[in-house]
């Protein structure tokens, strides 16, 4: 199984650090970094928020995702990288499956055609909406007493969580 990851505007998690590092059966994983993928690779944190979301970097990146994946590939997005994948599926390529993380900015985006499993800490005050997450994704995970950045403690009880359902649902497809 092929994985593209997109990492959050702080080009993390580091491959190492990633869920993907602890998912088995992938016979490629590409680690692909946010800030380099919107063609500003020398910005990070509300700086590249500002160029994706405001000056067009995000449709930089959605560009050079669609010029990389294929529909044999799966999808992991963190944060705004969830967003560039979920446009990406919803423009471009139809993928195997799309898992996104803490990807507050899908609460603007519709549906797509890709299955998707979305994860919010339900302490995050940016989630989407009850009606978007019960509507839009095939499937929102909401792990309780844990923020946006869950997702950086790897050792916590909600990122094994996120790593099993993960799993679980690419050995499925």
């Amino acid at each position: 199984m092929k994985l593209c990851v997109v990492t959050d505007i702080f080009s993390a998690p580091a491959p190492v650090e990633c869920i993907s590092a602890r998912l088995p059966d992938l016979t490629q994983v590409e680690h692909l970094s946010l800030p380099e993928l919107s063609g500003a690779p020398d910005l990070n944190g509300p700086a590249l928020h500002q160029h994706l979301f405001q000056q067009g970097g995000l449709e930089t990146a959605v560009r050079a995702l669609s010029e990389r994946l294929s529909s044999d590939w799966f999808g992991l997005g963190y944060s705004a990288g969830g967003t560039a994948l979920w446009q990406t599926a919803c423009r471009y390529v139809r993928l195997r499956g799309l898992y996104c993380i803490s990807s507050t900015r899908l609460r603007v985006e519709r549906e797509i055609s890709t299955p998707s499993l979305v994860f919010f800490g339900e302490e995050d005050p940016d989630i989407p909406s009850a009606s978007w997450r019960s509507t839009i994704p095939d499937t929102c995970i909401m792990l309780p007493n844990v923020g946006h950045s869950y997702y950086q403690d790897r050792h916590s009880d909600q990122c094994h969580i996120t790593l099993r359902q993960i799993a679980n649902d690419m050995s499925n497809r």
